[in-house]
């Protein structure tokens, strides 16, 4: 599942679009008369909210069929200033935390 399709946001989205395309969804699904899709939008929110949850994201999901988390990394590159990676020291321990993600989410 793609939550950037879920929420039908841009890759570039703010903070604020993200939390507007949610709020908007969930006014038109609420959990009593569409609990799945509910389940869908809570989810994909949950993965989208901040800039480090979408990079998170787009680099362990390999999103938009780039070939890997550097060709991701490098499509970011290219985005608007508030879609641009943390600091050098930031980037390190975020790529760490990328990584034992992943670790976990692929862990049998």
């Amino acid at each position: 599942m793609n939550p950037f399709l879920v929420l039908d946001v841009p890759l570039d989205v703010s903070d604020d679009g993200v939390r507007a395309a949610y709020q908007t969804l969930l006014r038109r699904h609420p959990p009593e008369r569409s609990p799945e899709r509910f389940q869908q939008i809570q989810e994909a929110y949950q993965k989208l909210r901040t800039v480090r949850d979408r990079w998170r994201w787009c680099l362990l999901h390999q999103y938009d069929g780039h070939d890997g988390p550097l060709e991701a990394l490098a499509m970011f590159a290219r985005l608007p200033g508030r879609m641009r990676p943390p600091g050098a020291p930031a980037l390190r321990v975020f790529m760490r935390g990328c990584a034992a993600a992943a670790l976990r989410e692929t862990a049998p």
